[in-house]
């Protein structure tokens, strides 16, 4: 899937491709004027849900929203919360882990 950033500047490029506002995305979604700028800076999460609608408005699929481009960038983990136990700190150790197991396996493909 695509960084969070990536799919916000694909939603922008499309607004500017078909000559839409952020107004006549709120009038196509029912999705406040304010709630669209602030998910598109990225002050504010974007739910699937809204995801969908903002796709159809914009005329496409949430597949071609979030598709995979592959390259060569370092990716980027960015989660809420902190890890407070011993337990929590292991398990996020676990998953670094097998990430990092599943890209070099990928690397040798």
């Amino acid at each position: 899937m695509k960084s969070n950033a990536q799919v916000l500047n694909r939603i922008k490029g499309l607004l500017q491709e078909q000559g839409k506002s952020y107004q006549d995305l709120s009038n196509d979604t029912g999705i406040s004027k304010s709630l669209i700028g602030h998910m598109l800076s990225g002050e504010r999460v974007m739910k699937p849900e809204r995801l969908i609608t903002i796709a159809k408005a914009l005329g496409t699929e949430v597949k071609d929203l979030i598709q995979v481009n592959e390259t060569n960038e370092p990716l980027e983990i960015v989660f809420r919360g902190e890890l407070t136990n011993r337990q929590s700190k292991r398990t996020f150790e676990a998953v670094l882990f097998a990430i990092e197991d599943y890209v070099t396996m990928k690397q040798v493909d």
